[in-house]
């Protein structure tokens, strides 16, 4: 979670993808932190799967949810840094990774955990025609969505997952599809060809049992659009196969320096270290201490623990332990029918008992990571727990966010401001501050805590949300000073920061036309940046705003993007909702308006703002009041466009921690003319990098709305204008 710095930061540890062993070294390495060492995920991925499950998630067994880790929500609850990102190459001698449209990332110790790819070079048309298993994450997400039409399938590859995918496949639409059909092309070595022969008799058994065709000893030439040519000579039509062959490393791998066996894959010693002793690797992508393991994930699980000692002992100066692999390990392959087959050692086992031993394990896997926080609970406190949920139900308590707010909402409450500051500068105020005796000349100053822990991903947020202001002036970013405070670090970690952080808001400015002039620097406690900018910004035509902002009744209200930010981090963050909500947020907040700024100009809007920290409702309110008429506003919340993930957050009773504040703020000045809503506390929840409201006249409508869409702006109407004294009406 996100906490203090006490201890200067004086060690980067990277890990490079989310997979079994990364997730238990995690575990492993923030059991007892080392100290000064920081630790990174970069990972493609924000859920990654458990490979084990898979099959059953494809049965109908289990949900997706339940065979998939929440990376995020692990990495937030153990303090690790989180990078959604895709790598490119890594330089050991460098000590850096390069990133897919992104700085490049320094480390002082590497580890690698990416996964495999199905081996589809050689297989002719197999990259185009055929769904490969892996990466499983690829199969997890996409796989239902694309056979589901199909009903002739093909499995190329005899091993455990072609098996166990075939029968799950047939399981979950026996009842919808009784045309369907399923085969499975084994290949030169046959079914299952490393099992013992029970193994395979049992297999084999269950599979003319399910109706699946197992064509053996034979290999797939070629992949085409509607058939398979084998090397039989025969043709085999079909309308889908899936490619569950030999495994290949990722192609990035290639490109990097670090040391690799004949089929690709990394070379590591027993300490888990390749030809760089401060670059690890462990999981299918490697070729362990030349023992030719096997791409299992038992493997993988067993390598967390041992990479975890490797990785401390080398970067607390001490002797690593080397490790050994057991290769005689409990396999159980499921048959979709109550039972699994267990096997270890030359000893089969085929019973319900092998299945529920399957499920367990699977399911405490995945349970011990995707709730961290639910481990160690004894008898005495779930009983007090279940009670509290009791008590809370009857009083019909709402959940809050017990966290400070990050980003934007992370800010002083508006009554503070109001009983402190002078009235002209919190009242009716513009978002920002024309500059006395220069009428083009617009100011503000905006700054925000880590509501990411990715430096450069924080870097265009705070750049877009002080931007946000000059934009709802109408005005053109002409320069920038940057306010910077770094975590505790020592001066080449600080270095790195300041280079990531600076980059993203340079990336922002740049599209804005500006360029960051200069700012200040400083060192605090907080574990993550905080980022801030002085904008000035200049009005290309002067206007009379008394004029301008003239409104009427029935003038009409505009918002563009969409709201709902602290609640879906609120949600996230307290464990209530998956992390993969935050995507569409932060693409907004990496979007920013700046597209918009560049029509405003075409626009005849009347007033304008950016929706922040304190909610929809209050700037709003703010808004109207700039209107010399007293006019008000009527508002339909249904209409207010909100981020995926938001419903279910309110009706699991998220708020986030400001959101009593702008209620409290706003609500003498509300008018209800229904009952309250869920839906309406949209109102009050607090933005980062929100979009923009404007009024527009009526008549104005169908041209200014050919405007919007014509530039692909994201806008919806949620109001008007009425005739009420500085109120707001909700409908």
């Amino acid at each position: 979670m996100f906490k203090n710095q006490d201890i200067p930061i004086n060690n980067d540890l990277v890990l490079i993808g989310g997979g079994h062993s990364h997730i238990m070294l995690m575990m492993e390495l923030t059991k007892k932190p080392i100290q000064g060492n920081r630790i990174t995920l970069i990972s493609n991925e924000i859920d990654t799967p458990y490979s084990g499950m898979i099959p059953g998630f494809i049965e109908g067994i289990y949900t997706w949810r339940e065979t998939h880790i929440d990376l995020y929500k692990l990495c937030f609850k153990l303090d690790i840094r989180f990078i959604n990102s895709e790598v490119l190459e890594i330089s050991g001698t460098n000590k850096e990774i390069i990133l897919k449209n992104r700085p490049k990332i320094k480390f002082d110790v590497l580890s690698i955990n990416t996964g495999i790819q199905s081996n589809n070079k050689t297989i002719k048309g197999a990259l185009k025609y055929s769904i490969p298993v892996k990466p499983i994450s690829k199969l997890s997400n996409n796989f239902l969505n694309q056979i589901k039409k199909n009903n002739n399938i093909a499995f190329i590859g005899g091993g455990p997952a072609s098996v166990e995918l075939a029968l799950g496949l047939q399981k979950r639409f026996k009842n919808s599809k009784s045309n369907l059909k399923i085969s499975i092309i084994t290949g030169k070595n046959g079914l299952l060809s490393s099992f013992p022969q029970k193994t395979i008799k049992v297999a084999k058994q269950t599979l003319q049992n399910s109706k699946i065709n197992v064509i053996e000893k034979v290999e797939v030439i070629e992949v085409q659009k509607d058939k398979l040519i084998l090397s039989d000579k025969t043709k085999l039509k079909i309308e889908k196969s899936i490619l569950s062959t030999n495994a290949m490393a990722p192609e990035w791998i290639k490109k990097s320096d670090i040391i690799l066996n004949p089929n690709n894959f990394i070379i590591v010693n027993n300490k888990f270290q390749t030809n760089y002793d401060y670059v690890f690797a462990a999981g299918d992508v490697i070729d362990f201490n030349n023992q030719n393991l096997g791409k299992s994930g038992v493997f993988a699980v067993k390598s967390g623990k041992p990479l975890a000692k490797s990785i401390r002992g080398f970067i607390q100066k001490k002797v690593a332990v080397p490790y050994k692999f057991y290769k005689n390990y409990l396999s159980i392959i499921g048959l979709s029918n109550g039972l699994a087959i267990a096997t270890k050692y030359h000893f089969t086992f085929t019973s319900k008992l092998s299945f529920m031993l399957k499920k367990l394990i699977d399911q405490n896997f995945v349970k011990k990571f995707n709730n961290l926080n639910q481990n160690n609970y004894s008898l005495f406190t779930n009983l007090f727990k279940i009670f509290d949920v009791i008590i809370q139900k009857n009083n019909e308590n709402i959940y809050t966010n017990n966290m400070q707010c990050r980003g934007c909402a992370a800010k002083v409450d508006f009554n503070a401001l109001k009983t402190t500051l002078k009235k002209e500068i919190i009242t009716t105020s513009e978002d920002a501050i024309n500059i006395k005796n220069y009428s083009k000349l617009y100011q503000s100053v905006d700054m925000i805590n880590s509501i990411v822990s990715d430096p450069y991903l924080l870097g265009k947020i705070a750049a877009n949300h002080a931007i946000s202001d000059i934009i709802a002036v109408k005005s053109k970013v002409i320069s920038a000073l940057m306010i910077l405070q770094l975590p505790f670090s020592n001066s080449e970690i600080n270095s790195r920061d300041l280079e990531q952080v600076t980059s993203g808001a340079s990336d922002i400015f740049k599209l804005a036309g500006c360029s960051i002039s200069g700012g200040h620097t400083m060192i605090g406690k907080d574990k993550d940046p905080v980022v801030g900018f002085s904008v000035l910004g200049e009005k290309k035509n002067e206007i009379n705003n008394k004029i301008r902002n003239k409104l009427k009744v029935n003038d009409i209200l505009i918002l563009t993007e969409k709201i709902g930010s602290g609640i879906i981090f609120a949600g996230i963050n307290n464990d209530i909702i998956d992390s993969y909500y935050q995507i569409e947020v932060l693409n907004q907040m990496s979007r920013g308006n700046i597209r918009f700024s560049n029509i405003a100009d075409q626009l005849k809007t009347l007033h304008m703002t950016d929706i922040t920290g304190f909610g929809l409702a209050n700037h709003l309110l703010n808004l109207i009041k700039r209107d010399a008429g007293k006019t008000g506003l009527t508002i339909y919340t249904d209409k207010i466009p909100i981020f995926d993930g938001v419903t279910e957050a309110l009706s699991k009773k998220v708020r986030s921690s400001l959101f009593n504040k702008n209620f409290n703020t706003a609500q003498k000045e509300l008018i209800y003319n229904r009952e309250t809503k869920s839906i309406d506390e949209i109102l009050y929840d607090p933005q980062t990098v929100g979009g923009l409201a404007f009024i527009i006249p009526e008549e104005e409508k169908i041209k200014q709305f050919k405007i919007l869409k014509e530039n692909k702006i994201n806008f919806t109407e949620i109001g008007f204008v009425n005739n009420l004294d500085n109120k707001i009406r909700i409908m």
